[in-house]
């Protein structure tokens, strides 16, 4: 049972999905996360139900490690769920490359390292992520990254897909609906994180309207895969100049058909090769 007289609360991080606050163990000077699913907010009990039943079941230094969780009866009708988390000090991946610009190969290699060492034991668990971004990558202590938020994961063998995903770093098939294979969908989105971590920005939109640097969408990607390696190299005013290993890696991230997409055993023996 969670005690929370135990702790007090620093800072209020975010309320717009679920109510995340910074609190302190009294007892340690620990600081941990906090994380409320409130009784007002349309499937917030069915989604503290799935990151419960999935999160709790996780223990691996490249995941933000869950510890209590508890349920207030605010009434006879109503409750709110809370759940205390592992606090990762370094922030969130997105804030991160909004005042940092990595733009380093070796670097965003060195991060995407630890993703990928975090969803191979996810998938592992036959755990699906489906809604990888850089908001729920944080960096840990010693510049760990811990993945992080699972209240839209799904196992394996859940034959319909809940998550919609988040605006361009879901897959095709996530987007039109078909997506059969959740292991693939998170192997897409982690290309998606990995390409941003190299340049500051999206490979591509899913619409023409989208306010992104960059002007293409994932059709033209695959029609016109050598040239928009080219543009991309002008777009970023020829800061970057992708190697050849990183064009490959990416290029297998994105296959359009899931099954040809690269897996984890692959992703890795490249970075791997790479590496030596």
């Amino acid at each position: 049972m969670l005690d929370l007289s135990a702790f007090t609360t620093i800072k209020t991080m975010d309320s717009q999905k679920f109510e995340i606050q910074l609190v302190k163990c009294l007892s340690t000077s620990e600081n941990y996360i906090l994380k409320t699913f409130s009784p007002d907010k349309d499937y917030s009990h069915y989604l503290f139900k799935r990151e419960k039943k999935l999160h709790s079941t996780l223990s691996h230094p490249n995941i933000i490690q869950y510890i209590q969780d508890q349920t207030l009866n605010l009434d006879k009708k109503t409750s709110e769920k809370l759940i205390l988390m592992e606090h990762a000090p370094c922030g969130d991946f997105f804030t991160l490359l909004t005042s940092y610009n990595i733009r380093n190969e070796q670097i965003a290699r060195t991060f995407f390292h630890h993703l990928i060492e975090g969803l191979e034991y996810l998938h592992s668990k036959k755990i699906a992520h489906l809604d990888l971004k850089l908001e729920n990558l944080l960096l840990g202590k010693n510049f760990v990254l811990k993945i992080s938020d699972f209240d839209l994961s799904q196992n394996f063998d859940e034959e319909r897909l809940v998550s919609n995903g988040t605006a361009n770093y879901r897959a095709p098939e996530v987007l039109d609906g078909t997506c059969k294979n959740y292991q693939a969908a998170d192997i897409y989105a982690a290309g998606i994180c990995l390409y941003i971590l190299m340049t500051g920005t999206f490979p591509f939109a899913e619409d023409e309207g989208a306010n992104y640097k960059s002007l293409y969408r994932y059709d033209q990607f695959m029609q016109q895969n050598d040239f928009f390696w080219e543009e991309n190299e002008l777009l970023l005013d020829n800061q970057i100049t992708f190697s050849s290993s990183f064009k490959e890696l990416i290029n297998q991230m994105f296959a359009q058909d899931p099954s040809q997409r690269i897996t984890l055993e692959g992703i890795m023996d490249q970075l791997i090769r790479t590496k030596n």
